[in-house]
């Protein structure tokens, strides 16, 4: 059974056929719901999705985060068709990695807001070919089933992470090897926001569905010349996973936005 609410459409209406790789192909996605929503919370869901691959968190151990990739071809963005009851987009995708469709699959349950979705599909251009890169819905399944398997860190780092452990709160401090100009400090906001937004379908360390509660979860910031700091108030997602993601999230930003030269997570 899904560890999450309103997944059950994933036993019979579930669909998947996806290949992951470095390089560009399209995939196109297909949402049906009981209803019409009252707004539009499927294009909420799928720029979560999006906004996850181009900061680097689908990529997992697989692919450098450096090479996630996603960019809206085709579908409901704004105006007709936001509100369903159907929905099908088009996304050329690159660099995300097999275990990322449980997090495309869990999120886009989403799209229907107060109507559950009842059938969801993802396929691929790259035809299967058998191997540890090839998806179908069983194997997905099996992930939604799980409330431990979840995308790990890319292994190569390039700036020490010193972890603490915590309960129930999280504070992440970043170092930069260069100062923090206003363009740099709103990039690492949006980074320390966007971390909650491609884990809230992570489970508790209990194993539990997490409800966020904006007004607690949602960062508070701080920065001087060089360091950035980010305190979240209430934490309650799985600890090692939600740390793996935000360390590819960090390994782009380093890579793409400002040179980081230590990060502290209390977590």
């Amino acid at each position: 059974m899904p560890v999450l609410h309103d997944m059950e459409f994933a036993a019979g209406g579930l669909l998947v056929a996806y290949r992951a790789s470095a390089q560009p192909q399209e995939l196109t996605i297909e949402v049906a719901t009981a209803g019409t929503a009252e707004f539009p919370m499927s294009v909420a869901s799928l720029r979560a999705v999006i906004e996850a691959v181009n900061r680097g968190a689908a990529g997992g151990a697989v692919f450098d985060p450096l090479l996630g990739a996603a960019e809206r071809l085709d579908g409901p963005w704004d105006g007709e068709g936001v509100l369903g009851p159907a929905y099908r987009w088009t996304l050329r995708v690159a660099g995300v990695a097999p275990l990322f469709v449980r997090n495309i699959v869990e999120e886009l349950r989403r799209a229907g807001a107060d109507h559950p979705v009842t059938r969801m599909s993802l396929v691929g251009t790259l035809p299967l070919d058998g191997s540890e890169m090839s998806v179908r819905e069983g194997l997905v399944r099996s992930w939604l089933d799980d409330r431990a398997t979840y995308l790990e860190a890319w292994p190569h780092r390039e700036f020490p992470v010193d972890v603490e452990p915590t309960d129930h709160v999280a504070n992440l401090r970043i170092e930069l090897a260069t100062s923090i100009t206003p363009e740099i400090r709103s990039e690492l906001e949006a980074t320390s926001v966007w971390w909650l937004n491609a884990i809230r379908n992570y489970v508790s360390e209990e194993g539990l569905e997490v409800v966020m509660n904006p007004s607690k979860t949602l960062p508070a910031f701080g920065s001087s010349r060089t360091e950035f700091r980010a305190h979240y108030a209430e934490f309650l997602y799985k600890r090692a996973p939600a740390r793996a993601l935000l360390q590819n999230l960090l390994y782009r930003f380093h890579r793409s936005v400002a040179p980081i030269a230590r990060v502290a997570l209390q977590l």
